[in-house]
């Protein structure tokens, strides 16, 4: 289950996502997330490939920036995308760029069918699953992620995610 905590640094509200990293999927959701408008959704277009196979589509789901979060007590920038595929499928991809030191972006990918899934971890702190790199481009109000890896299960991950305009994070108290 993915789990939004929210956390006070120096009176600023700072949200972080834990759960994949410990190698769960999300749980399974309409694609509008609860609890957000119609308003918070956005268009995101899918071009990836992981194994054998292939996710072309266009659907709403949720993209979300802030340019202050925390991830194990580092300080980042942090976009993430959560999205219902067709059929019975679920993506979650979240991207950290510190703002201090190694500025490389980290990522939590997840994407699951069922009892098939695929995971890549890069973000130092927690459970390291796989190996991937993402390239964050700005485009107007939203962006693109272009992700390369291989997944803890052994599948390639190759293709972009494209987020036609991104939202603010829910944050959620919690511990």
């Amino acid at each position: 289950m993915i789990e939004f905590r929210s956390v006070a640094i120096a009176g600023l509200a700072v949200v972080t996502l834990s759960g994949i990293t410990q190698g769960q999927g999300p749980a399974r959701r309409q694609s509008i997330v609860p609890g957000t408008g119609a308003e918070e959704s956005t268009k995101v277009t899918l071009a990836l490939a992981v194994g054998s196979q292939r996710y072309d589509e266009t659907r709403q789901g949720r993209c979300t920036y802030t340019a202050m979060a925390s991830i194990y007590n580092t300080l980042a920038a942090m976009w993430s995308v959560q999205y219902s595929l067709a059929g019975n499928s679920s993506l979650a991809l979240t991207v950290w760029r510190p703002v201090r030191g190694d500025t490389t972006a980290k990522l939590n990918f997840y994407i699951g069918e069922g009892p098939t899934q695929h995971r890549i971890a890069t973000v130092k702190g927690g459970k390291m699953l796989g190996k991937g790199t993402v390239q964050v481009t700005k485009r107007g109000p939203g962006g693109r992620f272009e992700i390369t890896g291989t997944s803890a299960e052994g599948a390639t991950v190759r293709g972009y995610i494209d987020c036609e305009k991104f939202a603010a994070p829910i944050a959620v108290a919690g511990n």
